[in-house]
């Protein structure tokens, strides 16, 4: 169980990781483009929806890497509680349900 959490939270943590590698790269961009100071008022509406694009990427990703975090936590609780009630059966000789 805890190599299946350790491997969640693993998951968390690389996209979060690439949801600021995301936001990094997106606002370099941004910055190069804003450099050139003629197109700057068109440039910063460009330069917004795109930190808005990435920004909604990186939450996706994270809000995926939580799912398959909670769904793998959830899989092992049901696999914990059906071991535990086999090795009651088993030492007791009770069926538990």
């Amino acid at each position: 169980m805890k190599d299946i959490e350790a491997e969640a939270e693993k998951i968390i943590e690389e996209a979060k990781k690439r949801a600021e590698e995301i936001l990094r790269e997106a606002r370099r961009k941004a910055t190069q483009i804003l450099e050139d100071k003629s197109y700057l008022i068109e440039l910063a509406a460009e330069r917004k929806k795109l930190e808005e694009r990435v920004e909604l990427e990186a939450k996706r990703i994270i809000e995926e890497s939580e799912n398959a975090a909670r769904k793998l936590r959830e899989k092992i609780t049901k696999r914990i509680d059906e071991y535990a009630k086999l090795l009651v059966h088993m030492v007791t000789g009770i069926e538990v349900e």
